[in-house]
Formats: structure tokens, C-alpha cells, sequence
């Protein structure tokens, strides 16, 4: 495995613009790549991690056993992973697609600093359906989501996330600059001067040792420089580490470490998770600033509507700079359900959702599932541990009828509301409303509606109005007994964006 200064040779960070990628032989001919898809050697997967057993990355299992594991710049083991972090994975895969071995596995966080309120607004910024909460570090807009988001430390939830919490936080960039976690790790309740903070970036407005990272001024006179053999350089992205002065928005440097590379000697085929960024066509966009033509790609779910903002996971061959995808998926889904655990059929990778008496929907799960658990010892998931009338919560896309092909799963510590999400299909008046082969009763004088601008609508009548049967994304919640009308009727039913 080729390295430098001990150190990967290939980093796909969230926060970087554009990295210099190449898989080309002399004549400009993809340098030993297999253009049927991934396989074979020099190959690389940027993504989060899903699962353990080996370890699961973009749906592929790599087996670990003589990988090396370098986790924030020091060499570690497997245990040290957790679900949700963004790692790059060297090594090989099999010709089945979903299976390999991995020489060589690098973690290394986006950000790591004090929680601060945004400019202009205070305190931590929630929306309104209370599933993500917007806040700053180091002047970085970063959005923790409910589901989206594994939360690491002792009692460290959404919910308990606060102001002045120092986090280290792994996950992709959108289109607006915004970090979007996958993972948080809590690392201390409060910040102190003598706490080491983390940011990555492109070096700018350098004078001597002097320089700007994400808008925040860096002091390296003090700092190791010794990843650096060239020392510092205007445009090259960087890991700054180092205390912070809050009210000079300085960091003074203790160590300044190069983030990227050139992939020309290293990788053939490339595996990238992220989001897009730039979007033209379903044939021409790009993740994390990487450009991606995907004219020949297979798509799953099948010719999705893609746009800004989603999470997809691309494979192909580099050529020039541009990722040829011979696949693309699709890591999210407008399907969403919670509820208790039914049968388990471990043979076919799947289960079932009680979602009411008589009324279930499937589960399948895949590869690429994302799998977490709150209840355990550990917060990873295997369905071997699952259990009948646990409660969890699955996101992903409509595949069957009532089937939900899961891109994440996660058991839950508690028995939460059962909510039902994904198209449409049948509505009668003041009667009921059907989603994934669900028919859920509503109630005239207590079921509430929404509109897509969660704007309270009067009736049944009206909404049903305002949807088209399979076309319209609505979602369902049946409250928890004791805190709605009954158990089994529609509490409340909105249309999602």
C-alpha cells in the first residue's frame, strides 16, 4: 500500500472543493480498470461506515483482518470505529460486488470544536418538525439530524446536544457549504483555552506562516509542519489543529497536516458516498466537488428524479478527472416508518413493521444498510440481535408493495409514536388514507392535517384535495397511547416536501 509520511494517500474530505483524482495509462486509456464495474485491484471507497461483523462501507463487506487502521493520525484498531463515520477504504474487491478486503482503512473527523450559536440567530436553531438542529463550530454551519445522525458519548443525544459542547463531527458538505453530520462524538461538556481543536480546508490568504481555513485565521509560527514537505502553500488543503481564541477567531497551530492527493498511482476503480453538490441531469453532476458522468450508470431505485442536496453512493472508473459511474444509488428514499419489530426472517435479510393490528409492512435489508442501535452495548446493529416488539425506526425507498428497502435502520431505546411515511395510494373521505399497503382510520374531529408548508389544513376533505394518489409523499403519525385518540387512528397526516 503506497503511503506517505505514514499517512493515506487518498482523502475524500466533506469540506473539499475539488480533489485532484486520475486513474489513466499513458494513452489516456483507464489504467487497468474494469469499465463493467467495480472490481479488482487499486480500488478505493469513501464513505460511511453502515455496519460491523467485518466492516460495511457503500455496501460492500471488507474483511479486516490484516487491514491497517489509522484513525486520527494514529494506528488503532477496528474497535475504534463507530457507525456514521465518513472513512476512505484501500484495497480490493470481489467479482460478487458486495464483498472484499480492505489493506487499509483511514478515519479522520471534518471538524472538531465548541458548539456556538449561528450569526444573527440564537442558540441552537431547530426546525420545525423537531428532526434536525442547526448550530456553528468555528464559524462552520453544521446540521445534526434525528435519524440521520449516530451520536457518540456517555448520555450524548439529539436531544441533549447543547451550547458549548466540544464535538468532533464526520460527514458530507451540501451544495450550500453546510456539514451535515453522519456522525458526532462528544468530547467534552464545555471548551477551556487549553482544548485542541480540528478544521480542515483549503490554505488562503497566506502571509509567512499566517493563513485562513474556513474563514478562520490560523497562527502556525509554532506548529509541526513536518507533513508539509514543501511547506506551507497557498491553495492546498490542510488539517489544522491547535487552541482557539474566540474572540480573535484564531487558531494558534500546534500541527498543520496535508489532506490530499494525487490518486494517479493508487486507485483504478472509486467508490464515492456523498452529496451532490452541482446538478445538471441525472447524467452530469457532481459529489463532494467531484464531477460524475453517468450516462451508462445503472440506478437504484430505477431513473430516480435526483437533485441538489441528495445522498448518493457512485462507483466507476476515473478518466481525466471524472468519475465514469457504472453505478449509482440513491441513499435515501421517501419511505420512512416506526414501529415494533414483527417476524424476523434472518434466511432472506428482512422483517417485519407492526404498524396496526392486522397491518404490516416488509423490511429488506441490504449491504448498504445502515445499521445503529441504541438499546445495545455497542451502537452497531446486527439482525441476528434484533428482536420481536422492539422498537425501531427505518428510512429508505418504496421497492414493493409494502416493502421498504431499508438505507438505514435503527433500533431505539424506547417505544416511540408510530409513524408511517412514503406515497399515497388511496384515500377515502373522512374515512381513512393508505400508505405502503397501510389503510390508516382517520378521525373527523381529531386527525390534524398539514400542508407541504406545514400549514394546518381544515379537513380530510381539503387535503385530500391538495394530493394525488401515488404521486404525493404524506406522512402518518399515530400517537402513543394515552396521548392521542385512540391507538390505531391517524393523529396526524402531512404532506412532505
Amino acid at each position: 500500500m503506497n503511503t506517505r509520511n505514514g499517512k493515506f494517500p487518498f482523502i475524500v474530505s466533506a469540506l473539499t472543493a475539488a480533489i485532484i483524482v486520475s486513474a489513466c495509462g499513458g494513452d489516456g486509456s483507464l489504467g487497468g480498470g474494469d469499465t463493467a464495474g467495480i472490481g479488482g485491484s487499486g480500488f478505493i471507497s469513501s464513505g460511511s461506515v453502515t455496519g460491523f461483523g467485518s466492516v460495511f462501507v457503500n455496501g460492500v463487506e471488507f474483511e479486516t483482518g490484516s487491514s491497517v487502521f489509522e484513525i486520527e493520525d494514529a494506528s488503532l484498531s477496528q474497535s475504534d470505529l463507530r457507525v456514521g463515520m465518513v472513512v476512505q477504504v484501500e484495497g480490493t474487491i470481489n467479482p460478487d460486488g458486495i464483498t472484499g478486503t480492505a489493506t487499509g482503512i483511514q478515519y479522520s473527523d471534518d471538524i472538531e470544536g465548541p458548539i456556538s450559536a449561528i450569526v444573527g440567530k440564537p442558540g441552537i436553531d431547530e426546525n420545525a418538525d423537531a428532526t434536525e438542529k442547526t448550530f456553528s463550530i468555528l464559524g462552520k454551519t453544521v446540521v445534526v439530524s434525528r435519524a440521520d445522525t449516530a451520536f457518540e458519548g456517555s448520555n450524548f443525544t439529539y436531544d441533549s446536544i447543547a451550547l458549548s459542547n466540544v464535538i468532533e463531527v464526520s460527514g458530507f458538505e451540501d451544495q450550500n457549504g453546510v456539514l451535515r453530520a453522519s456522525y458526532v462524538e462528544l468530547k467534552s461538556i464545555t471548551f477551556d483555552a487549553f482544548s485542541i481543536f480540528e478544521v480542515k480546508g483549503i490554505i488562503t490568504n497566506l502571509s509567512g506562516t499566517s493563513f485562513t481555513v474556513q474563514g478562520i485565521n490560523v497562527d502556525a509560527s509554532a506548529a509541526n509542519l513536518s507533513d508539509l514537505p514543501t511547506g506551507l502553500q497557498s491553495n492546498v488543503l490542510v488539517e489544522v489543529k491547535g487552541t482557539y481564541d474566540s474572540n480573535s477567531n484564531t487558531i494558534a497551530a500546534t500541527e498543520v497536516d496535508a489532506e490530499s492527493n494525487d490518486l494517479s498511482d493508487v486507485a483504478d476503480e472509486v467508490e464515492l458516498e456523498g452529496l451532490i453538490t452541482r446538478y445538471a441531469s441525472n447524467s452530469d453532476f457532481d459529489i463532494n466537488g467531484i464531477t460524475v458522468n453517468a450516462t451508462g450508470a445503472v440506478f437504484t431505485p430505477t431513473a430516480p428524479l435526483l437533485q441538489l442536496g441528495d445522498k448518493v453512493e457512485v462507483e466507476g472508473p476515473m478518466l481525466n478527472g471524472v468519475l465514469i459511474a457504472m453505478k449509482v444509488e440513491v441513499r435515501g428514499g421517501d419511505a420512512e416508518a416506526s414501529a415494533k419489530v414483527g417476524a424476523i426472517d434472518l434466511a432472506n435479510n428482512s422483517f417485519t413493521m407492526a404498524i396496526l393490528t392486522g397491518q404490516s409492512i416488509t423490511v429488506q435489508l441490504t449491504t448498504a444498510t445502515r445499521m445503529e442501535d441504541d438499546v445495545g452495548t455497542d451502537d452497531h446493529l446486527l439482525l441476528s440481535e434484533l428482536q420481536i416488539n422492539n422498537f425501531v425506526n427505518v428510512k429508505g425507498f418504496e421497492s414493493e408493495a409494502n416493502t421498504i428497502t431499508a438505507t438505514q435502520l435503527k433500533r431505539e431505546f424506547e417505544v416511540k409514536e408510530v409513524e408511517l411515511q412514503g406515497i399515497v395510494t388511496a384515500q377515502v373521505a373522512d374515512v381513512s388514507i393508505t400508505v405502503l399497503g397501510v389503510t390508516f382510520p382517520v378521525d373527523m374531529s381529531t386527525t390534524s392535517y398539514e400542508d407541504a408548508s406545514d400549514a394546518s389544513v381544515a379537513n380530510h376533505t381539503t387535503f385530500v384535495g391538495l394530493t394525488t394518489n401515488d404521486s404525493t409523499v404524506i406522512k402518518i403519525v399515530d400517537k402513543k397511547a394515552g396521548e392521542g385518540n385512540g391507538q390505531g387512528i391517524a393523529d396526524e397526516v402531512e404532506i412532505e416536501n
